[in-house]
């Protein structure tokens, strides 16, 4: 199987993840929860500084030791928080792809089987994440021109290696139950055994994203301008249609993983893939074996 054929599996798979998000679109209820917990702890990871307590500063004004410690809880607090239902959409939609029915709660039962795992790598994903961040900022902060290059080409080098790594840790945390050492271990040697695929299908919901984000603008540029006084209708029809984009496609990201997960493992596609027209000899070799 040559690269292009890689690539149009790909493309094709990212297509497919959106179907199935559009067939079960319950799925978008756990983006948006893990959306609204979110946003509730970055709120309450700014209230002490808004409301000028003196234990976040310094004599000098610089935010305090206490006040950091708090604020990585916080991030801490949002990254278990997004592993956690994105745990639930991939064991959701694990259940959806080999054949089952779930419901609401399918995915919620699952991830809660499987909550000490994901509190632990949550709080690893969270620390590395927030590393990644404070290596591009102090690019952006970096004076010196050769310094702030090397720090961002770090920081993308870092950045890209701990998606690679990473890429199937939830599947192995949450439908096989395993360690987060063992995890990341599988995740690194299921990645690059369906790395075009892997690489090929976020492409191809960013592309497909963009897309609808580029027409939802259009439209409501369009509304605002035409609604006059009521242009307001115009700019929460564009935000609201927004809104269930994102949360269309952060779904359907896990799907894609999902169904990627379940190649590697079986050697055949999902059995929904199937009924939608994508064969297992579209996707080249036999599984991976892990040991």
């Amino acid at each position: 199987m040559g690269f292009f054929d890689t690539i149009g599996r790909g493309w094709k798979m990212s297509k497919l993840s959106m179907s199935v998000v559009k067939k079960d679109p319950e799925l978008m209820v756990y983006v948006c929860i893990s959306g609204f917990l979110s946003l509730g702890a970055m709120v309450a990871m700014a209230v002490p500084e808004l409301m000028g307590q003196s234990w976040t500063k310094t004599d000098d004004g610089q935010m305090s030791p206490a006040y950091m410690a708090f604020v990585f809880l916080g991030y801490m607090g949002i990254s278990i928080i997004v592993t956690f239902w994105n745990s639930a959409i991939v064991a959701n939609a694990h259940i959806r792809l080999t054949g089952g029915d779930p419901k609401f709660m399918d995915g919620v039962s699952a991830a809660m089987k499987r909550f000490h795992l994901i509190v632990i790598w949550g709080v690893i994903a969270g620390t590395v994440g927030l590393l990644l961040k404070m290596l591009n900022a102090a690019a952006k902060d970096s004076k010196h021109g050769g310094a702030q290059a090397v720090a961002m080409i770090l920081n993308i080098i870092g950045a890209a290696i701990w998606w690679m790594m990473t890429f199937f840790i939830i599947p192995h945390l949450v439908i096989e139950g395993m360690g987060v050492k063992d995890s990341l271990k599988a995740s690194k040697t299921m990645f690059f055994k369906t790395w075009g695929e892997n690489v090929t299908s976020g492409l191809g919901i960013g592309l497909i994203t963009g897309l609808f984000a580029f027409l939802i603008v259009i439209v409501s540029v369009g509304l605002i301008a035409a609604l006059g006084s009521l242009w307001w209708v115009g700019l929460i029809i564009g935000g609201i249609a927004m809104a269930i984009l994102i949360m269309w496609s952060s779904a359907a990201e896990q799907v894609a993983v999902s169904a990627l997960y379940l190649y590697s493992k079986t050697g055949e596609m999902p059995k929904l893939y199937q009924e939608m027209g994508m064969t297992s000899y579209q996707m080249g070799p036999a599984p991976v074996k892990l040991n």
